[in-house]
């Protein structure tokens, strides 16, 4: 029986979650394993937000594939399920390519090696990037818009357990076996992941390889005609005040992220931690949290993204004022056990919240591409948090570290109290009677 996302709940649920495990697979490698490995090896705090912040730039470049995978399509395949098998396809080549590199550097990294294996991480994150663009605009295009945020809780979990799983395996095989392993271990697992995108349909009918048989299925709206309408109605939906302020909130909690994953590792490694050790407790934490989300991903649906929202940037700002007020605090185990496990759960909660609010805010004429933008604007901001924290990070203590990051957070949710999702609405219904 032919897999089809828009004849099966199950399918959409398991399938989108399976394609963003796939995009966890090199956050675990890039984001979890390779920082604590290189804060393990006497890389600085500047030195590690450095490379995190050149290997997360394509991150910040989705917005330039938006519109390209719009105006480009094979639609007898399916109007994204194409992109997302040639992303799929060149994060698995990219992956497998970067374990021959690595045993080019080997495992003494200097500056060289670093800024090498950090090009090499470029481009690696430019194929999980296109992937991503390409699963989130199927998955605007297949939900129905009562399942988005269980989904999203579920294609939350899938990323949130990609990246924790493979940031303590690689971490394990990167302490016992080096770099090579690790990047061959992630490149047979995403290619795995590419056979089963190349055997799901979007809708029946369709072809499931380009010589296969199958044609085109009407869709309810048609892609944009050019560039210039596209970018006219982006324009127009996009400046919409509550666009612009989500914008901005958005921001001040990806720039806090940015910092996040230069602090944590090198704060780890203070308390005593090895790499594998940290990315064990890392990959523990963010499964636990994942589970929570998916677990409040229904009542997120029924009581509002926004409300959910707001308690979770409060409850995480609280947990890093703490450390960062009360440091002496921060050498008690139980203590930061406890706080990171709030901290993740929370955070959980603001991933799967900020992707169902960004949905919402979208226009369906040009959903894909205004989604990709928004989630290309919080990876900028991120890359903007790393670059601005490499400049002062070697002159700050780590109770200062944390006191940016709580602020940036109450700042995030200060503006969120300004946000009103009726009033964004009803302007979505005005621009929809104008077309």
């Amino acid at each position: 029986m032919p897999l089809v996302l828009t004849r099966s709940p199950l399918l959409r649920f398991g399938g989108f979650s399976v394609l963003y495990f796939a995009q966890g697979v090199p956050i675990g490698l890039f984001s979890v394993a390779i920082p604590a490995w290189l804060a393990e090896r006497g890389a600085s705090a500047g030195d590690i937000s450095m490379f995190l912040s050149i290997v997360t730039v394509p991150w910040a470049g989705k917005l330039l594939v938006g519109p390209f995978m719009d105006r480009l399509s094979f639609l007898p395949m399916g109007f994204r399920r194409p992109w997302v098998m040639l992303a799929q396809a060149g994060l698995a080549l990219t992956l497998v390519a970067l374990a021959g590199i690595a045993a080019a550097l080997g495992d003494d990294m200097g500056a060289g090696d670093i800024l090498a294996l950090a090009a090499a991480g470029f481009v690696v994150n430019v194929f999980a990037a296109s992937q991503d663009v390409a699963v989130d605009g199927m998955a605007i295009d297949v939900l129905p818009t009562g399942e988005r945020g269980r989904v999203n809780a579920a294609m939350a979990f899938g990323q949130v357990a990609g990246y924790s799983l493979y940031g303590y395996l690689c971490a394990a095989l990167l302490t016992r076996y080096g770099l090579p392993a690790a990047a061959l271990c992630c490149g047979l697992t995403v290619g795995a992941i590419f056979v089963f995108a190349t055997a799901v349909r979007e809708r029946p009918g369709e072809r499931l390889l380009p010589w296969t048989d199958g044609a085109a299925v009407e869709r309810e709206i048609a892609p944009s005609k050019s560039v210039a309408e596209i970018k006219r109605d982006l324009l127009r939906v996009l400046l919409l005040p509550m666009s612009l302020l989500l914008i901005a909130v958005d921001f001040l909690n990806n720039v806090r992220i940015g910092v996040s994953v230069a602090v944590f590792p090198t704060f780890a490694v203070e308390l005593g931690y090895t790499a594998e050790q940290y990315a064990a407790f890392n990959g523990w934490l963010g499964i636990g949290g994942a589970l929570i989300g998916a677990a409040i991903g229904p009542f997120i649906d029924k009581l509002g993204a926004y409300r959910f929202l707001a308690g979770a940037f409060v409850t995480s700002a609280g947990c890093h004022l703490l450390i960062g007020l009360a440091p002496e605090l921060g050498a008690n185990p139980t203590f930061i056990l406890l706080l990171a496990s709030i901290a993740q759960v929370a955070s959980q909660v603001v991933f799967i919240t900020m992707i169902a609010l960004f949905m919402n805010m979208c226009w369906p004429k040009v959903a894909a591409t205004q989604f990709a933008i928004y989630m290309s604007l919080a990876n900028l901001s991120r890359t903007v948090g790393g670059f601005g924290f490499a400049a002062v990070a070697d002159r700050l203590s780590f109770a200062q570290d944390f006191i940016i990051m709580g602020a940036l957070l109450l700042g995030a949710a200060g503006l969120l109290c300004f946000f009103k999702p009726g009033v964004h609405a009803q302007r979505l219904r005005e621009l929809g009677a104008g077309a």
